[in-house]
């Protein structure tokens, strides 16, 4: 129980710390795949108990790599584009 909690913890923490870069869009990604890494592995301690529930492991599993590819790509034309992966807002 207390591994569920610290993970629910760590989750709450990327998030602020997603939240905190967003002048970095490298960054921003990094923290991104983070979170879904300890989702997954949350999603595995709870889903260990009835084995036959493990489908919505692989179903965020192929969201997390789905995730992965098209932030990438964004990464890639966005730099393309203008040159650096620093994003310069207005706010």
């Amino acid at each position: 129980m207390f591994i569920l909690y610290l993970l629910s913890l760590l989750m709450v923490f990327l998030l602020l710390l997603f939240f905190s870069y967003q002048s970095v869009y490298l960054n921003a990604l990094l923290v991104l795949e983070s979170m879904v890494l300890s989702s997954l592995v949350l999603s595995l301690f709870l889903l260990s108990t009835s084995m036959n529930n493990l489908y919505i492991f692989m179903l965020l599993l192929t969201l997390g790599v789905c995730e992965a590819g098209l932030g990438l790509s964004l990464l890639m034309s966005y730099i393309k584009i203008t040159g650096s992966s620093y994003i310069m807002s207005k706010f």
